[in-house]
């Protein structure tokens, strides 16, 4: 077995220092309107692949150390989901503040000191996302997925994984990631009865207007982590059921207003960059009902100014 190759604080600190130097336009945030991960995440559909993520985290004995029970592994997805959101479409200063939080990472998924089972979580959560989105909303171009490879290495880096610890291109990546899918994972009788409480519940944390996630599990998990968790075979009943979920999902997408289709982090985003100094009352109100929090990332945050980390500081 390979020895773990920690993530120690310098690391993080060149995290913070990647973000100052890769974000070119500071009120835009880390990745930008343009991105794929805008693309991807702004979608309040992305919430039903949790299912996926948590099977494959259990599943890993490097990140199963996470999740004790079904309190603490919804406890762990919400924080998560929310630390995403402030990296993804918060501005410059609220992405520093969030990487250098520890209260805000230790919370998360991503609490690991190890850079493999670091990259290992953060390429789930992508992958999920992304196999996701390509199955209800659209297929991502090859062209997509390539540039999502550079968000999530991009990503993974602010997090604190050392460039040399990461693949070197798309396709290394792609082959490194069929690797982690394929190979065998043991995983106990107490474990497997947790990953199926969770993919049983309705929603996220009854939030979630999508339905369980167990319906589409036996087909977006890959073969090994099908079997570690005896979910159901492919069969033609559960092949009939697993499309019309699709296709009922696919029909709600598509009707949902804007309003209501996107995260309201989204929306919030949006209205700080069209020069709002907060979103309007119905993205608050949703942004609570999502987060907890009406105000996620506008830019009157009610953080005092001299509390926040001078941007300059970093160039």
């Amino acid at each position: 077995m390979a020895l773990p190759k920690l993530i120690t604080r310098d690391h993080q600190q060149a995290g913070l220092y990647l973000a100052s130097e890769r974000c070119q336009q500071p009120d835009a945030g880390l990745f930008g309107p343009g991105s794929i991960f805008w693309q991807l995440i702004r979608e309040n559909l992305m919430t039903l692949c949790q299912g996926r993520i948590l099977l494959m985290m259990l599943a890993d004995s490097r990140t199963a150390q996470l999740i004790q029970n079904d309190n603490d592994a919804i406890q762990r997805l919400h924080h998560t989901q929310v630390f995403l959101l402030k990296l993804v479409f918060g501005n410059l200063d609220q992405v520093l503040l969030t990487l250098e939080s520890h209260r805000e990472r230790r919370r998360t998924l991503f609490e690991l000191s190890d850079s493999n089972a670091l990259l290992f979580a953060v390429s789930a959560w992508l992958d999920s996302c992304q196999l996701m989105y390509s199955e209800i909303v659209e297929p991502l171009t090859t062209a997509h997925q390539e540039r999502l490879f550079e968000e999530t290495m991009l990503l993974a880096q602010v997090l604190g994984v050392p460039q040399e610890h990461l693949p070197r291109h798309w396709h290394a990546h792609r082959s490194w990631w069929q690797r982690q899918l394929k190979r065998p994972y043991p995983v106990c009788a107490a474990r497997r009865q947790l990953g199926h409480q969770l993919i049983r519940e309705q929603g996220f944390p009854g939030r979630v207007p999508y339905g369980s996630y167990l319906a589409l599990a036996p087909f977006q998990l890959p073969e090994a982590l099908r079997r570690a968790f005896l979910l159901p075979d492919n069969g033609l009943a559960q092949h009939r059921l697993y499309q019309q979920r699709l296709k009922g999902l696919m029909d709600t997408t598509r009707r949902l207003p804007a309003r209501l289709r996107y995260q309201p982090a989204y929306h919030e985003a949006i209205q700080r960059l069209d020069g709002r100094a907060r979103a309007d009352w119905t993205t608050r109100l949703l942004n609570r009902w999502w987060t907890g929090q009406p105000d996620l990332v506008n830019s009157g945050w009610s953080l005092p100014k001299m509390a926040r980390l001078p941007t300059a500081s970093f160039n």
